[in-house]
């Protein structure tokens, strides 16, 4: 068994740099909100990027490879993050160095390093573990390629070639054949998110024609979820329905967001339409809390 730790550049202190500036201006706009809306989905912007950039933080700084006889196994992270790649798959190898010029599809980067899945120029989709920009070996399979950047990147090759692992040149090209209304991996969570879109715009109205909301209600919250401004029954309703309306608004864009993504890589695509749900069902518990604690 054989291990290369990967290089490591300037990206820790890029990220620890942006995720001090997200936590400032984060905790600025906190600090000056009076809107109980803003400061729910603020807080929960708050513990998204907090997640995010500590997750990738672990991972620039924890990043190693192995080889056994029968696969190459990139690791960080003790356990929890671990890619194997049986050596039988690897169809080729190829090297770059400097700029990393790509398409990102998730994840964090410069010019100098790149984590995260990446559309990289003449390369395709790539799994990118790249803490240094200087000597990158893309191994390619026959779903994606796989970029890393050994420290000891002399012998890390030598070890490729000892494996019978040549060195290639491949094209890559864009796959337009994808349905995703066929993929219940998307078209499940899409019909769901509708489905609470639908509920939290008809939901008022239908209240408001039954009567089943009193005259006078709360249009707008404090951060302490007090009242700040009263109006009518039918005003609250319209509010209730703007919301629903941005709503739908977002769940549009992620889904063509979507699709842009999934012609690159299909999983990649999933995590748009999430985005659309996460925040549908926040503003749908808030409705509800609202309709309880004011009917």
């Amino acid at each position: 068994m054989e291990d290369y730790t990967t290089k490591r550049g300037h990206g820790l202190g890029f990220m620890l740099l942006m995720t001090a500036l997200y936590n400032i201006l984060i905790l600025i706009l906190l600090k000056f909100t009076n809107s109980y809306i803003v400061d729910n989905l603020l807080k929960l912007l708050l513990v998204f990027c907090n997640l995010y950039q500590i997750y990738y933080i672990l991972l620039f700084e924890s990043l190693k490879c192995t080889f056994n006889n029968e696969n190459l196994m990139i690791h960080a992270i003790g356990s929890l993050k671990k890619v194997i790649i049986p050596l039988k798959e690897i169809e080729g190898y190829t090297t770059t160095t400097g700029t990393i010029k790509g398409v990102r599809l998730y994840g964090v980067a410069t010019s100098n390093f790149a984590l995260g899945k990446f559309v990289i120029d003449k390369i395709g989709l790539s799994r990118m573990l790249v803490t240094d920009n200087k000597n990158i070996f893309y191994i390619k399979t026959n779903n994606m390629s796989y970029a890393i950047s050994p420290l000891e990147h002399e012998k890390f090759e030598e070890t490729l070639i000892s494996r019978q692992i040549e060195k290639i040149e491949w094209r890559y090209k864009v796959n337009n054949s994808y349905n995703l209304h066929k993929d219940n991996h998307f078209r499940i969570p899409f019909m769901v998110v509708s489905v609470i879109i639908l509920i939290l715009t008809l939901n008022p109205l239908i209240l408001y024609l039954q009567n089943g909301i009193p005259n006078v209600m709360p249009l707008s919250f404090d951060a302490k979820f007090k009242p700040i401004k009263m109006g009518t029954g039918q005003q609250f309703a319209f509010t209730q329905m703007v919301y629903g309306v941005l709503n739908m608004a977002l769940l549009f864009c992620m889904y063509y967001a979507s699709y842009f993504c999934a012609k690159y890589d299909r999983k990649s695509a999933y995590k748009y339409i999430y985005v659309s749900l996460i925040v549908a069902i926040l503003f749908l518990i808030m409705q509800f809390k609202i309709l309880i604690n004011f009917r």
